[in-house]
């Protein structure tokens, strides 16, 4: 078993991480777009209830497996969502080294990213080992390295700690007008441990302050950034509950070319989710609770050159249950009830808000198994908004385990 880990590990994904926000479960480094551009996207009242309805509804390829995951959907008229997650590694014949390739689509608060991870692992012994990683891209200068220690743990669980140089290379190699005064490192710490029917995992990435001066953006910024992501499954063959919470704190410093006064940015992020699920009732149902809180203020970057400030506090329930219509189908409609408070002073062209309304979606997701001997799965999911008559988007996600 411990030979099947050591790269899965390295690129966690826990099952319920929240759509939108990234994975909570992954090292996250910093970028200098996120830095210098910020928040492009103006959240409408529906946003964060479409991004939870698209989270990955099928366990496998889960958080220690390999495999294809994605999911995608619309969160409005002009905006798609998109989670995608290629993880494989291809072992020596020696049983200690191994290659490792992961490549990512997802987003954050500050907008989408890509990342095509490739690198190698080396077991030391049976209880430490050793990796060197990289996100490689064609502008050497945006290049981020992995260097990450791991150790195994009793039942199957590991420490593990991995340090990101992000943009590694840019003061030598930039064709931009811009160096790193003090150079962006991003920490990850996470710490998992299996047990019967569930699992505990808690990962930390910590970004301290970094200062990227871009005289071509006419911006120096200095930037910090702490994640946290904390996931807790328990319970019985017949009922489990499953547990998450997740956070942000980042703190920004803009000095700009046309203003002499510096520009503050802020945000802070939390939410947790709590659900049941009765695996031994007819029909499997399950239901849950989430709150979500949201608080931005300042200059939200170059984006939109203005400051604001959103306030935003979302409660939500939910329910579901399973439906089989045959053989290799299954349809598992889902209620999503939410109640919208938004106060959103305006920041460019974003529209003001203040908002306190409650909001509903149905969604109808329709698995079919493709693929019984791996356990791939197919998953289309018309939904309808409840709060007014209208099509609520669809979302299809695609789990296919290696």
């Amino acid at each position: 078993m411990r030979r099947v880990l050591p790269v899965c590990l390295f690129f966690l994904a826990a099952a319920d991480a929240m759509a939108g926000v990234g994975s909570w479960h992954v090292p996250h480094p910093w970028r200098a777009d996120a830095a210098v551009e910020g928040r492009r996207i103006d959240y409408g009242d529906e946003r964060f209830l479409h991004l939870f309805s698209y989270e990955h509804a099928v366990d496998a390829p889960g958080p220690v497996g390999q495999g294809v995951r994605g999911t995608g959907g619309s969160v409005d008229s002009d905006t798609l969502y998109y989670d995608f997650r290629f993880l494989r590694d291809f072992a020596f014949d020696n049983g200690a080294t191994a290659g490792v390739l992961d490549v990512q689509r997802s987003e954050d608060f500050d907008g989408a990213f890509d990342r095509q991870i490739f690198g190698l692992r080396h077991d030391l012994n049976d209880d430490w080992g050793l990796s060197l990683r990289g996100d490689v891209l064609a502008e050497k200068s945006g290049s981020d390295v992995y260097l990450g220690v791991y150790r195994y743990l009793p039942g199957d669980g590991w420490l593990q700690a991995q340090w990101v140089l992000a943009d590694a290379y840019l003061n030598e190699k930039t064709i931009d007008d811009a160096e790193f005064t003090d150079q962006p490192v991003t920490t990850f710490i996470q710490w998992h441990q299996p047990r019967d029917n569930g699992h505990t995992t808690i990962s930390l990435n910590l970004s301290p302050k970094s200062t990227l001066v871009d005289r071509d953006q006419g911006v120096t910024v200095n930037s910090e950034q702490v994640r946290l992501g904390v996931q807790h499954w328990f319970g019985s063959p017949e009922q489990q509950w499953r547990i998450s919470a997740n956070g942000e704190r980042t703190r920004r410093l803009h000095t700009l070319a046309e203003i002499p006064a510096r520009q503050g940015f802020a945000r802070d992020f939390a939410e947790a989710t709590l659900s049941s699920h009765f695996n031994t009732v007819e029909g499997r149902p399950w239901l849950g609770i989430r709150y979500l809180w949201l608080h931005e203020r300042g200059w939200f970057g170059r984006a939109v050159n203005d400051n604001g400030r959103v306030m935003r506090k979302e409660p939500m329930g939910f329910a579901g249950m399973h439906l089989d219509i045959g053989e290799r189908s299954t349809l598992a409609p889902t209620v999503y009830i939410s109640r919208a408070r938004v106060e959103q002073e305006a920041v460019g062209d974003w529209s003001a808000r203040d908002e306190d309304a409650w909001i509903g979606k149905l969604s109808l997701p329709w698995h079919l198994t493709v693929d019984a001997a791996t356990g791939a799965v197919v998953t289309v999911s018309p939904s309808f908004r409840l709060h007014r008559f209208a099509f609520g988007g669809g979302n299809v996600q695609f789990h296919w385990p290696l």
